[in-house]
């Protein structure tokens, strides 16, 4: 029997107990406490090195926003060095790709005049494109100026008249290049034009002095002045340049028509139109033009000229009903006539490109009968069609979408024959659009940056996943931006591969209200691979404009929609099939935000935390029906996600109802949370902003294990787990020692008085590979609309960064390599990839253009050194081919029967068993590759040595 108790040595040892407990607790917090003070006053003495993106160890700039690494716990008493202190030489070296991808600017392609190779113009390059394959041949890049306040863009592109093989480009700046697309050359040279700024330009063919020059019309402003020039280019040089017009308002949309005898421009309501007074012009001089000027009812958004017997000038409209007007200008001698504007409406919106065929019996691409008025659709594309161009034969449209992608489609049959898509991110700032021109009643713009959910596959680390939109401005219509699909990327040509569907869309539905307001869609906000790429997690959430809500009860928060959904990833095709779908994941009153959604590595399992302060693990379980196992069509049995742990990091402070619901939506509230990289060990991080908490959470039992607080400040941005390190990120860096319990040393982002707050966006990623992580920081100064963004990149044990790089955009996702790899991928907001890696390991050989891999040269050397070695190979072969022909001519009455068989030859030991090739029987190769299915198939290499055994064996010899 047990011994008894007295109940008051029981209350007394529980009150010594718990008089321990809380003298540790104050000890442990105290000592926080310090640290924190430390990140915040402590300022080092010695100026740190960081590591430059070219690999050379320079110093952090002055105006970073990293400040310099300082450790933060000190202790009295001597202990272990957790900060290895290393010398510059030490450091590894980290380098940044050249970015890759890009956005394609609102420029009509190029299609060569051998519509064999379409020619694209993106932020800082030239794009050659094969249409029959729809391959990047050649990367031409132009060194295109990056200002913080003014960047420099590419305005207009135009291929030469007197030679196909050259390009024209002009930039915002009033820089020209002649450039060479079949080999490049000439984009490092250009000619300046003095101007404030360039809208446009038309190259054209004029003979002067007998002789045909290209002559570049280019619309320019200077101060308050915009006009019309005639550049003299002679030797890739400018010689000289002539004002032909000058007016007030900004001139654009510049056009011409044969060999120049006549200049069509755009400014504003209005349509200019020039005609060559000089036919026969002697020299640059004497080119002159005579101007008149048509009023317009509405703001010109595109413009296209024909040139016939009557010269038909066809502007767009920017009214809401989107009307589209043909002047007819006759060239007659007759004194009574008057112009007649031909309006053609269809669209809903401003019109973005129109075109005259090469016949002109069409108008635009919704395609006008002029002569019958009947009207015939293009099928279904994916976003709206931004730019036009037409071949120079006619037999092929070249069209440039609004989703960053391009194809070519043959007009005989409307079938597209080339498609070329890149990364289809959002772009910010929002590129402008040519419905901008007139703001319509309720219209909205939001210039605010968002993370881009991003993923690499671990199945196959070529491909990354990126969330993307039905194109730009139905992205950008709402309060939010709209990502309801997820689009994956080949990195080996950083071509599109597929694009799916995650959530709710209207491609083909009208997404316009009554109101004229277009039909907002979700954004998926989170998304995640499972350890090997056979599952894939997604959140994706909807709320209401406030627009729509105004008038109603309840903010439009309360209306708000989160999923939860898990996809099942084909191991053929890659495609996902939805497996279930969590309505509201976390409730508590409404469907609250998911912050964070982690995959763990060691097993098929999610964790999520969200507003509610809750963390859910979430398994796979087989299907029952009735508990009977539901199996597929081909057998399998079928499988649904549920919640299997749920851990409340907090006490209820505020009931569910909703007083509960008005008093949590101030709180600005956040989490983040991670697995270990064996999966036992669940990091969380929560906090309102006023006081936050990292957990340390068992994994397989759901208990907490240890609560730290004092180690985030601020918005929790993220948090991660290498080895024993814990790293927070919030408005500070802190890396954390779990089984030393002491903090390694803490970085302060630094924050700037005038910004906007401590940063826009953070990211942070974490590298096993090479145990380190990146982190990556977007400011923006409230007197500038330009955003700065730093990455580096850290290892755990080491308190200075080993590289420090700022880039152009904001960077708006970092991702890890993926397995196998090291470094890490970033994405900014201009729609480029960079990766960045130790020494060579970056992918700069990634989405190498054909004429950079120099495969013609290889393929020449090889072919000579082929030809030679096969020509002193056949020397004794021809020379018993040329016995065997003598031979048979001395005999040729001689028998078919009598002839040996190349069987006969073998058997009796004769040499000429080269002579005849080998003959391998089909059922033969039918037993080889029939053998088993494809998955289960041997090797690559063991199938080729099998094939070639077949091939090279010696014929068998006859049985006597």
């Amino acid at each position: 029997m047990a011994p008894m108790t007295d109940p008051d040595d029981l209350k007394a040892s529980k009150r010594k107990r718990d008089a321990e407990e809380h003298s540790r607790r104050k000890r442990a917090k105290r000592d926080r406490s310090s640290s924190r003070q430390a990140i915040v006053n402590e300022q080092s003495e010695t100026n740190e090195q960081a590591t430059s993106a070219n690999g050379s160890h320079a110093p952090p700039p002055e105006d970073s926003m990293i400040e310099k690494a300082t450790p933060l716990k000190k202790e009295k008493k001597p202990r272990s060095k957790a900060i290895t202190n290393i010398t510059k030489s030490q450091l590894p070296t980290w380098k940044v790709s050249r970015p890759m991808g890009g956005r394609m600017l609102d420029i009509d392609p190029v299609l060569t005049a051998d519509e064999k190779h379409m020619i694209l113009a993106y932020n800082t390059s030239l794009q050659v494109y094969s249409c029959a394959d729809s391959l990047l041949l050649r990367n031409i890049r132009l060194p295109i100026l990056s200002a913080p306040d003014t960047p420099e863009h590419i305005i207009s592109t135009c291929l030469s008249p007197s030679d196909p093989d050259f390009v024209w480009v002009a930039s915002s700046l009033g820089r020209i290049w002649l450039v060479n697309w079949t080999t490049g050359e000439g984009s490092s040279s250009n000619m300046k034009v003095k101007c404030d700024m360039l809208s446009g330009m038309a190259v054209e063919s004029i003979e002067i002095n007998e002789k045909n020059r290209d002559v570049p019309f280019i619309c320019v402003g200077k101060g308050n002045n915009w006009s019309i020039v005639a550049c003299d280019v002679r030797d890739l040089r400018l010689n000289s340049s002539k004002v032909l017009l000058s007016q007030k308002s900004v001139i654009h949309n510049i056009r011409s028509v044969r060999r120049g005898h006549a200049l069509i421009a755009s400014a504003e309501r209005n349509v200019l139109l020039g005609s060559l007074r000089s036919r026969d012009a002697t020299s640059f001089s004497h080119i002159e033009y005579e101007f008149f000027c048509f009023d317009c009812s509405d703001e010109i958004t595109c413009l296209d000229v024909r040139a016939a017997d009557r010269i038909h000038l066809h502007r767009a409209s920017q009214r809401r009903e989107g009307n589209e007007a043909v002047l007819d200008v006759v060239n007659s001698k007759s004194r009574d006539f008057s112009l007649q504007p031909r309006k053609y409406h269809w669209h809903r919106k401003a019109v973005h490109a129109v075109k005259w065929s090469r016949d002109g019996s069409e108008a635009t691409l919704v395609l006008w009968q002029l002569d019958t008025a009947k009207l015939d659709f293009l099928p279904h594309l994916s976003a709206s069609i931004e730019n036009i161009a037409v071949s120079a034969r006619g037999s092929a449209y070249a069209l440039h979408l609004d989703d960053n992608s391009a194809m070519i489609l043959s007009t005989a049959e409307m079938k597209p024959t080339t498609y070329v898509a890149g990364v289809q991110t959002l772009i910010t700032p929002q590129p402008f659009s040519k419905d901008e021109l007139v703001r319509r009643v309720g219209q909205q713009y939001t210039s605010r940056l968002f993370k881009t959910p991003a993923a690499i596959n671990p199945f196959d680390t070529t491909r990354i996943s990126f969330c993307v939109g039905n194109g730009q401005q139905i992205s950008h219509s709402g309060c939010g931006p709209s990502t309801p699909l997820i689009q994956t990327l080949d990195l080996n040509t950083l071509q599109s591969i597929s694009k799916q569907a995650l959530t709710r869309t209207n491609p083909t539905d009208v997404n316009m209200t009554a109101n004229g307001r277009p039909v907002t869609e979700p954004r998926i906000s989170k998304m995640a691979y499972s350890r090997d790429g056979s599952w894939l997690a997604t959140v994706d959430e909807w709320q209401p404009p406030f627009r729509d809500v105004e008038p109603l009860e309840g903010a439009a928060s309360e209306r708000r929609e989160v999923y939860l959904k898990f996809w099942a990833v084909s191991a053929e095709d890659h495609s996902l099939e939805l497996v279930s779908r969590v309505n509201a994941p976390h409730y508590a009153g409404r469907s609250e935000p998911v912050f964070d959604l982690a995959a763990d590595p060691s097993s098929h399992r999610f964790a999520t935390i969200g507003k509610d302060g809750v963390v859910r693990l979430w398994k796979p379980a087989l299907r029952k029906r009735d508990g009977v196992l539901v199996k597929s069509q081909s057998g399998r049995p079928l499988q649904t996600w549920s919640c299997s742990q749920t851990i409340h990091l907090r006490e209820k402070s505020f009931p569910d109802g909703p007083d509960a619901i008005a008093v949590r939506s101030h709180l600005q509230e956040s989490g983040a949370v991670h697995f270990s990289e064996d999966g036992s060990t669940l990091v969380c991080a929560f906090g309102n902003g006023q006081e936050s908490v990292v957990y340390i959470i068992d994994a397989e039992s759901g208990k907490i294990r240890t609560s730290l607080s004092g180690l985030c400040q601020g918005h929790i941005q993220g948090v991660g787990l290498l080895s024993s390190s814990l790293i927070v990120v919030s408005d500070d860096l802190v890396v954390y020692d779990i089984v030393r319990d002491e903090l390694i040393y803490g970085i302060q982002l630094r924050g700037d008085e005038q910004s906007t707050g401590p940063s826009i966006l953070t990211h942070l990623a974490l590298d096993r590979q090479t145990s380190s992580f990146a982190v990556a920081i977007s400011r923006r100064k409230l007197e500038s609309l330009s955003v700065r963004s730093e990455l580096a990149v850290f290892r755990p044990r080491q308190s200075e960064p080993e590289m420090v790089r700022e880039f152009p955009y904001p960077i708006t996702a970092v991702v890890p390599s993926g397995q196998g790899s090291s470094g890490f991928l970033v994405l900014d907001a201009a729609a480029q990839l960079w990766s960045v890696g130790r020494g060579t390991e970056t992918r700069s050989a990634f989405a190498q253009p054909l004429a950079d891999m120099q495969l013609d040269d290889v393929d020449v050397e090889e072919s000579r050194r082929e030809a030679a070695e096969a020509e002193e190979d056949d020397k004794p072969v021809a020379a018993l081919i040329k016995a065997d022909e003598e031979a048979a001519s001395e005999d040729e009455m001689m028998d078919a029967d009598d002839v040996p068989a190349p069987e006969d030859v073998g058997a009796r030991g004769g040499d000429d068993d080269d002579i005849y090739p080998a003959v391998v029987p089909p059922q033969r190769l039918a037993e080889l590759f029939d053998a088993a299915p494809a998955f289960a198939m041997p090797p690559i290499e063991d199938m080729f040595y099998q094939v070639t055994k077949l091939f090279s064996a010696n014929p068998t010899t006859a049985a006597r």
